[in-house]
């Protein structure tokens, strides 16, 4: 178990308001839709708050979530209570799992895998999980499509969004490392009612785009099918205009 503190413990009191907000399309509905249709235990790996678990545990889903935050998965435990549900959670690095048994669904949503920046780690990762798979299991790899990056040296607005009784401010800066990483630094500021400053706290993470078809080839890297891809997760037929592709693996 990792205790190491890192940028998204920092937001987990306005993740809601924050990347929660951030996700155009509806991801949860379509996450959801395919744990029904596959039955069995769900694990949805980096499960922050609970924006996509407590919608699976709403829904009579069997799942389980895992992060490696302590204070997102306090936030989720609190806003689960709140709406009457119990889940099962576990603080776990990706990089790190100690997975006991197997599953008929693994979820790693909302680019998850991004926050895996060389291929050697991410096809370990893949392999690993790929034996927690239950038998007709899958595993699903979610990423933003990659596009064309260049860095600014300065913070740029993102967002002012209603958060609480004020704001939620949210500025950014972005560096693209030579590796094909980028370096994106956050700079947030929560706001009263009248608009003056409350608190500040700045993230700073890494990530590595990956490409629909780097995801496939992870997956097949690690002895997994390609069973179909969802674009924007199926609002489109293909991947034309997409900006989101999900890809659902199954065992060979």
């Amino acid at each position: 178990m990792s205790s190491a503190a890192w940028s998204y413990d920092a937001i987990a009191d306005v993740y809601a308001t924050d990347m929660g907000q951030s996700m155009p399309f509806d991801d949860v509905g379509w996450y959801r839709q395919l744990a029904i249709a596959q039955g069995g235990t769900t694990v949805e790996l980096g499960c922050g708050t609970g924006r996509i678990l407590n919608e699976l545990l709403a829904a009579g889903i069997d799942a389980i979530g895992v992060d490696r935050s302590l204070p997102m998965l306090r936030r989720l435990r609190l806003d689960a209570l709140s709406r009457g549900l119990a889940p099962s959670l576990v603080q776990m690095d990706l990089r790190g799992l100690a997975l006991r048994g197997t599953f008929s669904t693994i979820l790693l949503p909302y680019s998850l895998i991004t926050y895996v920046t060389d291929n050697v780690t991410a096809a370990a990762v893949i392999g690993q999980l790929r034996e927690h798979l239950a038998p007709g299991g899958v595993l699903v790899l979610d990423a933003f499509i990659p596009q064309p990056v260049s860095s600014f040296s300065d913070f740029r607005l993102d967002y002012r969004r209603p958060h609480g009784d004020g704001a939620l401010e949210r500025h950014k800066r972005i560096t693209a490392n030579s590796d094909g990483s980028n370096r994106i630094e956050r700079r947030y500021c929560l706001l009263d009612a009248s608009g003056h400053p409350l608190q500040e706290f700045t993230t700073d993470e890494t990530i590595r785009p990956y490409a629909p078809a780097q995801l496939v080839a992870l997956g097949q890297r690690a002895g997994l099918q390609v069973r179909h891809v969802a674009w924007n997760y199926g609002q489109l037929p293909d991947e034309t205009g997409a900006r989101f592709a999900s890809v659902v693996l199954a065992a060979a």
